[in-house]
């Protein structure tokens, strides 16, 4: 899904109470990594999670196709909200400085393609450190890879016993879909989320992006892999579902759908950065699993890919208002 910031999304989110002494509360319950989802990637898929802060590292800010004045600064994960002096940030793209179609390694993210867990966990308990899940010395409960690309949990105590778990996954690129064999929706920067919700301690529903929509499901129907709630990502636009399969989505008779499968099995909870957010104060700090994530690149107001590209360069072409970029 191309979006300009996770912070946007927590607009939308009610049940407000008056801010208080959870401003600090930096704790992640137990709960919330007991039924942390896993993800199944696509077994053809060619662009994998990837790492925010590596991202940054091979894009530059630039306001209506030009590179900002301030390019030459380092943008990271701790002063990525600067850029929103620059228009509030809302026209700010984070541009590829190189050729997409060129496919540079830092897009495709094939290093990060999740670990066998067998194989994980072999290998470091040869090395005396077997890899577990963060916030448990439980090894029973990986129920998948580790991928180098780290996952972001923002958990958000909603009050009245609710409280949102929120998984957000980063790929570098989007690969858009073919309609009669002609590709579209092709961008850099895609941002996918699982919520999970509980009610007094429970996971009581599901909910999982696709596109600009998504759908909600009880965690008694979903599928699960022990006590965790099972999603799918969908080749190359990585929308998220709940089985696999063929999804259409928009156009009739199927014309247009993403494709799901049980590819490598990713476990988000083996590497996260790790936060609590009070939407009604707006304070976010990061939370006692991964005290030292940083928190500023949270609040960047513009958009984390290329700005879709003019109708005369050479990559790019439109048919009734659908563009390839």
């Amino acid at each position: 899904m191309r979006t300009s910031s996770l912070y946007s999304l927590f607009g939308l989110l009610g049940l407000a109470e008056s801010a208080d002494k959870r401003d600090r509360d930096n704790r992640i319950p137990g709960y919330v990594l007991e039924y942390a989802p896993v993800v199944y990637l696509h077994s053809s898929e060619k662009f994998w999670p990837c790492d925010i802060a590596e991202h940054l590292e091979h894009v530059t800010p630039e306001l209506n196709y030009t590179p900002m004045v301030s390019a030459s600064t380092n943008y990271n994960l701790t002063n990525l909200d600067e850029l929103n002096e620059f228009s509030n940030g809302r026209f700010v793209y984070l541009t590829s400085d190189d050729n997409v179609e060129a496919r540079p390694d830092w897009l495709g993210g094939e290093k990060n393609i999740p670990e066998d867990p067998e194989e994980l966990y072999e290998r470091t308990a040869s090395q005396g450190r077997p890899q577990r899940p963060l916030g448990t010395n439980d090894a029973s409960q990986i129920h998948g890879g580790r991928s180098d690309a780290p996952a972001v949990l923002v958990v958000i105590d909603k009050g009245h016993g609710v409280l949102d778990a929120f998984w957000f996954f980063f790929y570098s690129y989007n690969l858009g879909n073919l309609v009669f064999n002609i590709r579209f929706g092709n961008h850099v920067g895609d941002w996918e989320h699982t919520l999970v919700r509980f009610i007094d301690g429970k996971p009581e529903y599901v909910f999982v992006s696709e596109h600009f929509f998504g759908e909600a499901y009880t965690y008694s129907a979903i599928e699960k892999v022990g006590k965790r709630p099972v999603v799918y990502s969908a080749i190359g636009t990585h929308a998220m579902y709940a089985t696999p399969g063929t999804h259409p989505y928009v156009l009739p008779l199927g014309l247009l759908h993403d494709e799901t499968d049980r590819g490598p099995l990713w476990d988000p909870a083996l590497n996260s950065l790790t936060y609590r957010y009070n939407h009604t104060s707006d304070v976010l700090v990061a939370s006692n699993l991964t005290p030292q994530a940083p928190t500023e690149w949270f609040f960047f107001n513009g958009h984390w890919g290329d700005k879709l590209y003019p109708i005369d360069d050479s990559r790019q072409y439109e048919f009734v208002g659908q563009y390839h970029y």
